[in-house]
């Protein structure tokens, strides 16, 4: 019993003995730096175009071009950008530079061709089809239109109102009161412009007695430019958007980028069918 720790600590030197010294250098040296300067841009969201969770992406590289050239250090962009040698390459993005020693840990590992133990495993992985129980998702169903299940009392006046008020009661919860007109108009400009009523918006809402009342509201507000500032936000946030290079010394804005902020604002306002935006 007394040989097992020793037999198991001599294989164990064996098999580091027998790595790739330049897998092992990647793994120590150079993965954490990208993990940690790079991946939360160049991850899962593949900002610029570029991932760098492969050897792959990096080779291919993103909108600007390759990231790094095996064996070419200094033809690198991804050399340029931690260097902060180039002005329109500064990564990562509004942090300070990256060590030197990381740097020139970077340097060697693309001079050695840039090993990557990932390069090894098979590049078609198994494909894997939807199982029955997947296929069941809401998302996989061919559109239709349900029947408005029945409920009790009044308070429901449209069809999504049943489906709403079914759920309450099967939670065993009531839905609230109506709103009174004051808190209506109130919620309606916040919602879909983000601004609040006008004391004469209030008030032409209170002395208006039409049945259409509100929704005459609703129309003035989606017409409102507001509406389209409001909710084209939304979408800007999802496309990353952002007036400048987000540099932490200096001011360095996009010079055009207002256009496509403006067109998205317009897009909304007028409605623009999906498929077109």
């Amino acid at each position: 019993m007394q040989l097992i720790p020793g037999f198991l600590l001599c294989l164990f030197a064996c098999v580091v003995s027998a790595a790739d010294p330049g897998v092992e250098f990647f793994e120590n040296r150079v993965r954490p730096v990208l993990a940690r300067n790079c991946l939360a841009c160049h991850g899962a969201s593949k900002l610029g175009g570029l991932d760098m969770t492969t050897r792959e992406g990096l080779l291919k590289g993103g909108q600007s071009g390759p990231a790094i050239v095996p064996g070419k250090p200094l033809e690198s962009r991804l050399i340029r950008s931690v260097e902060h040698s180039d002005e329109k390459l500064r990564m990562p993005l509004g942090q300070p530079r990256v060590a030197a020693k990381e740097i020139a840990d970077l340097k060697s590992w693309i001079e050695a061709g840039a090993p990557w133990p990932e390069a090894r495993l098979p590049e078609k992985q198994p494909v894997t089809g939807i199982t029955p129980d997947q296929r069941k998702f809401w998302a996989f169903q061919k559109v239709a239109r349900p029947e408005p299940p029945r409920v009790k009392g009044e308070w429901a006046r449209t069809a999504i109102d049943h489906f709403i008020q079914a759920k309450l009661e099967q939670a065993g919860l009531k839905p609230n009161h109506a709103a009174d007109k004051p808190t209506l108009i109130r919620r309606a400009s916040f919602d879909l412009t983000g601004l609040p009523p006008t004391a004469a918006e209030v008030d032409a809402f209170l002395n208006d007695q039409h049945p259409d009342a509100f929704a005459r509201v609703v129309d003035r507000l989606l017409e409102s430019p507001r509406y389209g500032e409001r909710w084209a936000r939304y979408w800007l946030d999802v496309a990353r958007y952002s007036d400048d290079r987000l540099e932490s010394e200096v001011e360095a804005p996009y010079d055009n980028a207002f256009r496509y902020r403006d067109w998205v604002v317009r897009a909304f306002n007028d409605d623009m069918p999906y498929d077109m935006f």
